[in-house]
């Protein structure tokens, strides 16, 4: 997403060079990282439905989340805020919208260095909107795992088409919805049920799983039922999740096709209701080619090596970091070192603002994450101590856990797809996105 907004503020988006227009449709790392969270997010709840487990604490999970974006995210707000936005900031609700993660749903309110926070408030709705999904997917019932894996993948389904209806309604002519609304999380409940669909089929109940990854993901011998998750997705899925070059090769090529006219202008000028509706489309299906290999039975060999890069590693480690400061590296270039909004070199700005934004992120993880990732795990060993009959649910999920939710129990020996994703698993540098405009951004809300 660094690379995305480069582009755009440098002014070679709106160059003619057939590269501009790809980098102009980067911000699909939104849909992306919104999918991701589904899944990572929803994988403890319906591990625990399907085997008919007690679901994880609803308390300890919220907590989790809070302390896992909220210290940064309060770092950077007091810096951009005191530094680019004081000006416009008259009373104590100026603070406190975009404090309390409520900038999308007031006009004219993303403040000047952290545009790109609309969606981690976005995110944040979908966090407390999980445990009220898992509630509902759960009381749809199953007499055994493979009806319960069943109905929940048909929530999974619900909810994309919810998204989809939403967003042709809301960029309808006649929709009497707020611009902002394209930033609400009914506008998005597709990309994150695109992740709660493949956490149901990575969770599905099975006599055997076809990867070995797959298996440490269920938790050894937790998963029992009747079919093989992979064998039971219908044929035109299973490509995607089967064959990671062929998947990927797809997303590439629709990210090619999304970079055309079809899916609309690029920058801040208005697209028509249909550009919009099918950038949307074109993003899902991109987020579901880009994740599916890795949740997989494939997701062993070039998934697993990428992943494991000690580069890739140590930048998913501070990527949270860097989709918070980036933003505000971005203004150091352009109002202490001289360069020119929408007229730059697009390389010399990109090195610059990785420059800044590295030293930053790594001392925000190591200054601010790390310790708020012990204190987490250490009040819930204690709770956990005192907490009886928790064994047998922290068995299934513990090794699904994402451990940006702070989970460290589970099979140790076949590390979890989790872990593997943790760097991506915290609303980093798609991980997303803002940019650069007012309640235009909204209008064009994929794009920064």
């Amino acid at each position: 997403m660094v690379v995305h907004h480069v582009s755009f503020l440098s002014g070679l988006t709106n160059s003619f060079a057939r590269p501009a227009a790809v980098l102009a449709r980067l911000d699909v790392g939104v849909a992306i990282f919104f999918a991701l969270s589904g899944f990572l997010l929803y994988r403890p709840f319906v591990l625990a439905a399907i085997h008919g487990q007690p679901s994880p604490s609803v308390r300890r999970y919220l907590w989790h989340r809070g302390l896992r974006i909220l210290p940064g995210y309060w770092a950077m707000a007091v810096v951009a805020l005191a530094w680019l936005n004081i000006d416009y900031l008259r009373s104590v609700w100026d603070w406190a919208i975009p404090v309390l993660l409520a900038q999308i749903y007031q006009p004219l309110r993303l403040p000047v260095g952290m545009e790109q926070t609309w969606s981690l408030a976005t995110e944040a709705s979908f966090y407390l909107a999980l445990p009220v999904i898992a509630v509902i997917a759960r009381r749809m019932g199953g007499r055994n795992p493979l009806q319960r894996a069943r109905r929940h993948l048909t929530l999974g389904v619900v909810l994309v088409l919810a998204g989809l209806t939403w967003n042709a309604y809301v960029h309808g002519p006649d929709s009497p919805l707020p611009g902002l609304a394209v930033l609400w999380l009914p506008a998005f409940l597709d990309w994150f049920g695109v992740g709660i669909m493949l956490a149901v089929l990575a969770s599905w109940p099975a006599n055997r799983t076809s990867s070995a990854f797959l298996g440490g993901l269920s938790g050894g011998d937790a998963g029992r039922g009747d079919e093989d998750p992979w064998s039971a997705t219908p044929r035109g899925l299973r490509v995607f999740t089967f064959a990671p070059g062929t998947s990927w090769l797809i997303a590439g090529a629709l990210l090619w096709i999304a970079s055309t006219p079809i899916a609309g202008p690029r920058g801040v000028d208005p697209a028509t209701p249909v550009e919009s509706v099918i950038e949307h489309l074109v993003f899902l299906l991109i987020a579901w080619c880009v994740i599916a290999p890795l949740v997989g039975p494939g997701s062993g060999g070039v998934p697993r090596a990428l992943l494991g890069q000690p580069v890739v590693r140590f930048l998913g480690r501070i990527s949270y970091g860097i989709f918070l400061w980036h933003l505000l590296a971005l203004e150091v270039c352009f109002r202490l070192l001289g360069f020119t909004r929408m007229n730059s070199s697009f390389w010399v700005l990109l090195v610059l603002t990785l420059a800044l934004t590295i030293p930053v992120a790594t001392a925000s993880y190591h200054l601010i994450e790390r310790p708020t990732q012990r204190l987490r795990r250490l009040l819930a060993g204690r709770r956990d101590r005192h907490r009886p009959g928790t064994a047998e649910t922290d068995r299934l999920v513990g090794a699904s856990l994402p451990a940006s939710q702070g989970a460290t129990s589970g099979p140790t020996a076949q590390p979890a797809l989790a872990a593997r994703l943790e760097p991506s698993a915290h609303p980093a540098g798609p991980q997303h996105e803002g940019g650069d405009r007012d309640e235009q951004q909204a209008g064009r809300k994929h794009h920064e």
